[in-house]
């Protein structure tokens, strides 16, 4: 091997390297839009009142439980959600709302509007083409006022 074939390799392969560095530059920059929550400023601001609801919400101690059921053949489901308090009595007074949410997928979410059958139960209807994990969030509000969340995993068949 002759000096001007090894200078030409080792330069040949630096400018390999300053190549694919320059490529994954180019698309780290271009791809990435530096935003990684909606509203990120406001969500700052209001960070003190989301613990302090947080802390209420843990004291009230309610509990949940929340189940999915296939209706008939299809993809019609129904969601029984129950809530109780600390004592475990039946909380039927509350205006319950959530959403169904792909962990996976953005905007396959779907709004649910829950009707008290109750006994602390509540019922919403809804259809989707894809079975498999979904993140149930509920908002329940007593004479709107301040809302309980909760965020649960539910498993579609």
């Amino acid at each position: 091997m002759t000096g001007r074939k090894a200078l030409s390799l080792l330069l040949g392969f630096f400018a390999v390297i300053f190549l694919v560095n320059g490529v994954f530059i180019y698309f780290a920059i271009n791809s990435f839009s530096g935003l990684s929550t909606r509203n990120a400023y406001v969500k700052g601001l209001n960070y003190n009142r989301t613990l302090a609801e947080g802390r209420a919400q843990q004291a009230a101690g309610w509990q949940l439980t929340a189940t999915a059921l296939q209706v008939a053949p299809g993809r019609e489901f129904v969601l029984d959600v129950r809530v109780t308090d600390r004592q475990g009595r039946p909380l039927d007074n509350l205006n319950l709302s959530g959403q169904l949410r792909r962990p996976t997928h953005e905007g396959d979410d779907l709004t649910l509007e829950f009707e008290a059958t109750g006994k602390g139960g509540y019922r919403a209807l809804t259809a989707t083409d894809a079975a498999g994990q979904w993140d149930l969030r509920l908002l329940a509000q007593v004479d709107g006022a301040t809302g309980y969340r909760w965020e649960k995993r539910l498993w579609l068949k």
